[in-house]
């Protein structure tokens, strides 16, 4: 944020060494801050999206009627909001990271299918175009995509490959004379009818030691094209005015030149793609959960039971303070993040999914607290809750279920334990088992002994301010712990550790634990140490911190006791009689 964009010095995944034991102060302290221009910008962008909304955006009648109208697209287009991140120069708003997450996640603080719709459009819509494409398909595609004369669609999930993203089975075949004939079917993609510019990703054919073998490869498909058709409008949950749809490829003919990036890479830039557009999610489930606390709050002020609001009544104190805290944690969590991004971190798979995860599940937590303060009225379609909790619900799915990423966040973690383990002859080769089963669920990242061992590194937060110091040493017993599991996994499990989801879930959730706190603590120290900040922002801050450090370590220490003592081997047992009765299987009239 503060620190200029151009920044080249290369940062390690935090989050990758912490699968070590160790953490990189230097890229948590200080926090990212927004420095004064960027300030200036966000304010003006989030007051225009605020004054817009107000008279345009309609969130009851979009979800009654399934539809964003066009003019209100064309009069976000006329905001920039469509081109955020497209360089100045090609028409864009050229925002960076934290920049792009601020204002993203005031959009979705607003209403969830517009910044659904928006996200779809340039989070992962045209990012690979960002990413990978060449001068000529930026010059032609990015002016048009970022002032809405074009809207983008990301084209991967077919019927029969979600998470699974490498089985595809959409077929791009080269023609021999400079384009590629496409045959497949998408499914569930997000602005399909709407969009003019497609990224699809197709399996082609490639000679690999003289055999040949089928890759990914990514193209730009254009509305219009002879042989691409559009299944009806999907009937969803929630986040209806969104467009979804499944969209067909009979013999659709391209150009070789509307390849995106290298043939064959297209797996990868997918899945580039997604990790930073989980990125935008976390931001957007900041800005979900803040307005639902406004409503909370306001209704609790408002609503008086034995002569008191009830926002004197302790229940109450505790879903409000609760729902504070993971703002505040996630808030923390997704621009420590950008921050780095800006600072020139490659190498971010591992805190984007964090950010996605937690953020989601935050998110909804905080939505059903809220509706939870309304009570009744919570329950009642006038009012916006149960609206919010349809629209926030596909957040744990969209871009990879939790469940998906948590194998992710443990498996690409150990990787570099894994190698370190097996050199110092303390494990057989695990790599290669780790490779091949878990290839679709992303880029996998190399964390290796080598590069980390140059960094200034220890188990200890040393830079937190003096009246967290408590909460460091937690910190650092917690780093300890979390080490020794990582390595007593890797030797009792070996390279079967793939198998074995339950202990992959526990060291996931353990990590993120850990990325919080140390997220908080490098915030809260900031802000501490700012004498330009009133007292009792910092009284609230530090009583947010004390609250979410608790919490952080209440979990992180029964994910820890849990590698050791659990009941998996139960689980497992219970949910086959489950499969084998087809559901409960049991009725009290007969047992």
């Amino acid at each position: 944020m503060s620190e200029e964009n151009s920044k080249t010095n290369e940062l390690e995944s935090v989050v990758g060494g912490m699968f070590y034991g160790e953490v990189d102060e230097n890229s948590l302290f200080p926090f990212p801050r927004f420095n004064d221009d960027q300030v200036e910008m966000a304010k003006a962008m989030v007051d225009a999206v605020d004054k817009f909304a107000a008279d345009n955006i309609d969130s009851e009648k979009f979800d009654e009627e399934a539809e964003i109208p066009e003019d209100v697209i064309q009069g976000l287009a006329a905001l920039g909001l469509c081109g955020l991140a497209v360089p100045e120069e090609l028409g864009g708003m050229g925002l960076d990271y934290s920049l792009y997450s601020r204002v993203f996640g005031q959009i979705a603080g607003i209403d969830g299918s517009t910044a659904t719709m928006l996200g779809a459009h340039q989070s992962i819509g045209y990012r690979a175009l960002i990413n990978e494409g060449s001068d000529e398909q930026k010059a032609k595609w990015l002016p048009k995509l970022a002032s809405g004369e074009a809207i983008a669609a990301f084209c991967l999930t077919e019927p029969g490959s979600g998470s699974d993203a490498y089985s595809i089975k959409t077929k791009a075949v080269d023609n021999g004379d400079g384009t590629f004939t496409i045959t497949g079917q998408k499914l569930w993609i997000t602005n399909a009818g709407r969009a003019e510019f497609y990224s699809v990703f197709c399996k082609t054919d490639h000679e690999v030691d003289g055999k040949t073998k089928e890759k990914i490869s990514c193209f730009i498909v254009e509305k219009g094209a002879e042989g691409l058709s559009f299944g009806e409008k999907e009937n969803k949950m929630g986040i209806r005015a969104s467009e979804t749809r499944a969209l067909y490829l009979d013999k659709v003919v391209v150009k070789a030149e509307d390849m995106i990036g290298e043939p064959g890479k297209g797996f990868k830039i997918a899945m580039n793609v997604l990790n930073s557009g989980r990125l935008s999610l976390g931001a957007g489930c900041i800005g979900g959960m803040k307005s639902i606390l406004e409503l909370a709050t306001a209704h609790a002020k408002g609503r008086k039971q034995f002569d008191r609001t009830i926002t004197e009544f302790g229940l109450v104190q505790e879903k409000l303070a609760d729902m504070a805290a993971k703002i505040y944690a996630t808030e923390s969590v997704v621009y420590m993040t950008t921050g780095n991004m800006c600072k020139g971190l490659k190498d971010y798979h591992l805190e984007t999914a964090v950010c996605k995860i937690y953020g989601s599940e935050n998110l909804w937590e905080v939505v059903d607290t809220g509706l939870q303060i309304a009570a009744g009225c919570g329950y009642m379609k006038e009012y916006p809750y149960e609206r919010i909790m349809r629209d926030s619900r596909i957040n744990l799915i969209f871009e990879g279920t939790n469940e998906i990423l948590r194998a992710f966040l443990a498996l690409s973690g150990v990787r570099g334990p894994a190698e370190q383990m097996k050199e110092l002859g303390k494990i057989s080769d695990v790599q290669g088992a780790l490779n091949d089963p878990i290839k679709s669920l992303g880029v996998l990242t190399d964390f290796a002994k080598g590069r980390l061992s140059k960094m200034m590194v220890s188990r200890s937060l040393t830079k937190v301010h003096p009246e967290l110091e408590d909460y460091a040493n937690h910190y650092s017993s917690m780093m300890g712990g979390f080490a020794i599991q990582v390595e007593s996994v890797l030797i009792k499990y070996g390279k079967n550790i793939i198998e074995h989801e339950l202990p992959q879930a526990r060291l996931a959730n353990m990590v993120i634990q850990l990325y919080t706190m140390a997220c908080v603590l490098s915030r809260t120290t900031s802000i501490l140490e700012d004498d330009k900040i009133p007292e009792d922002k910092k009284d609230y801050v530090k009583k947010l911190t004390r609250y979410i450090c608790a919490d952080a370590r209440r979990k992180f220490v029964a994910d820890l006791k849990g590698m050791n003592k659990n009941f998996d081997k139960t689980i497992k047992a219970v949910s086959d009689y489950v499969c084998d009765y087809d559901g409960y299987g049991l009725d009290i009239i007969d047992y």
